[in-house]
């Protein structure tokens, strides 16, 4: 296959990853302007923190299984991955109901580290449930990916987000079960991923269980728990520290910016509805940021069984530099569209004269901008990632997650208590940003890759430009001014040669003809 053919065919199963990806997201990012209505900021922080709890449980449950079974199968005809596949599946199930039983035996202390106080303590009944069925579903996706099954991925994926939101209109509206009804609607949406993933499991499912390819494969799996536990610190870690804010800060950051019946219901709640408070409304803020976060894992589904599969090609090396760029100019395209109309996006009238997000929620829209550009790096990260997969270096991803997560601690405690939501965050992309260029420094000592750093700067730095142009005039901010300035990225683009002139064209001339 040619080098833009292979290019072709990482752009359209990111297309098709994306579609589950996106659609699915965007039908569960329908959910948070109903749970905005429907919950106090208060009351969504307390969803906020145990879904924070599961982003690190989850390294925990996979321990890095996923990355070692799309290594070990990579290069064996589907017919011959039984054994990998069993062997990965009884290691998960085995492993995962061994935390759950542990967890719930351990509620109590459990809740007081992630911040879930006693009344709540329940919700972890649901939280063990959720995070074996997920589990499981693990190695059957991946499975999915390496037999370049995009479109099942994706159906089965769209199907489970179909069914959570039901779920969750059902139980919030028709049963009145409050919070609680986000976390049944989960359970039943993660059973049907298993159901739809039961032809996966009958075509791979061996009675076997390889001990020694097991051990292989925890070699190469569990360097990646410290770095996926350095990595959910990094990106989630400020949740915490912004729960644990005192009442005192919180008003003097946000107080001048809370209507009145909001600080008299503060003041009348216990002293840590302030931090939920605070919570509630940067997570709600930060499902804007979704859409970058989805091109990030929509590349990355795509783009590990693409590398592994390309990585002996003659070319492999420039092809993957391109992928970087080309990258690169989305995610800043996607920074700009989102920072331009994130108020806009909010403020869609509904009927009854509501908002698409609940006015108390928009007291955070500040964060948006630099939420957006940490996936940005979050998504060089993975990037950089290739060359360390493929020399089966993945011992440094230690390295760079344990710096990030450091400087994540680090700034989290020097900007949280100064800046509040803005600080929380800055800390999370600088943090992303210390990661991505580590691992690049340390994979090209054995994995030299030609990036092409002066037009991914040029690109930056236009982005740049746009970005305080239009944050420093406020009469810029119209749909349409904002519009223009995203077409003068584009038109940047071709300026820097990132898409040819040539290309430009062929992508115009047929779009004109299938209009």
């Amino acid at each position: 296959m040619s080098f833009f053919g292979r290019i072709k065919q990482l752009a359209s199963e990111t297309a098709v990853y994306g579609i589950a990806s996106i659609v699915g997201r965007m039908i569960g990012y329908a959910l948070f302007p109903v749970y905005s209505h429907v919950f106090l900021p208060d009351e969504y922080g307390i969803v906020s923190v145990v879904y924070t709890a599961f982003i690190f449980l989850n390294v925990l449950y996979q321990y890095g299984m996923e990355a070692a079974y799309m290594k070990f199968a990579a290069d064996r005809a589907p017919e011959e991955r039984g054994a990998t596949f069993s062997t990965a599946m009884g290691s998960l199930f085995g492993t995962s109901v061994m935390l759950s039983a542990a967890m719930l035996v351990a509620r109590g202390p459990v809740g007081a580290v992630i911040g879930l106080e006693a009344d709540w303590l329940f919700l972890l009944y649901y939280a063990a449930l959720i995070l074996v069925l997920d589990t499981l579903a693990v190695v059957p996706f991946a499975e999915l990916r390496l037999e370049n099954r995009p479109w099942r991925f994706a159906a089965i994926r769209l199907a489970s987000a179909v069914v959570n939101v039901g779920m969750n209109l059902w139980l919030i509206f028709g049963l009145r079960m409050g919070i609680e009804a986000v976390f049944l609607a989960n359970v039943v949406s993660s059973a049907l991923t298993l159901l739809l993933l039961a032809p996966t499991f009958a075509g791979s499912l061996r009675p076997r269980f390889d001990r020694a390819l097991w051990r292989r494969m925890l070699a190469f799996a569990l360097p990646f728990v410290p770095g996926g536990l350095g990595y959910a610190v990094t990106e989630r870690v400020n949740i915490f520290f912004l729960e644990s804010m005192p009442p005192h800060r919180v008003l003097a950051l946000y107080g001048d910016r809370l209507p009145p019946e909001t600080l008299a219901a503060l003041a009348a709640a216990p002293e840590g509805a302030y931090g939920d408070y605070v919570v509630g409304v940067f997570s709600g803020c930060l499902k804007l940021a979704v859409f970058m976060m989805l091109v990030t894992q929509m590349f990355r589904y795509a783009w590990q069984p693409f590398f592994l599969q390309h990585a002996r090609d003659p070319d492999a090396r420039p092809l993957f530099a391109r992928v970087f760029t080309l990258y690169t100019a989305v995610g800043l395209f996607v920074f700009l569209g989102v920072s331009f109309f994130a108020q806009e996006l909010v403020a869609l009238p509904l009927p009854g004269g509501r908002r698409l997000v609940a006015e108390s929620y928009w007291l955070g829209l500040f964060i948006v901008p630099p939420a957006l550009l940490g996936y940005v790096f979050q998504g060089w990260y993975y990037n950089f990632s290739a060359g360390a997969y493929i020399e089966q270096k993945t011992k440094y991803f230690i390295h760079c997650t344990a710096a990030g997560s450091a400087a994540a601690v680090a700034l989290n405690l020097w900007l949280v208590p100064r800046y509040g939501m803005l600080g929380a965050a800055w800390a999370t992309t600088i943090s992303y940003a210390i990661m991505a260029l580590l691992l690049y420094v340390i994979v090209r000592r054995f994995y030299p890759t030609p990036y092409a750093w002066r037009p991914v700067l040029g690109m930056g730095a236009l982005a740049a430009a746009l970005f305080f142009l239009w944050d420093a005039v406020p009469a810029l901010r119209r749909w349409w001014v904002e519009a223009l300035l995203l077409a003068a990225y584009l038109v940047g683009l071709l300026a820097l040669r990132i898409v040819s002139p040539e290309a430009a064209r062929r992508v115009f001339t047929r779009s004109a003809r299938r209009g």
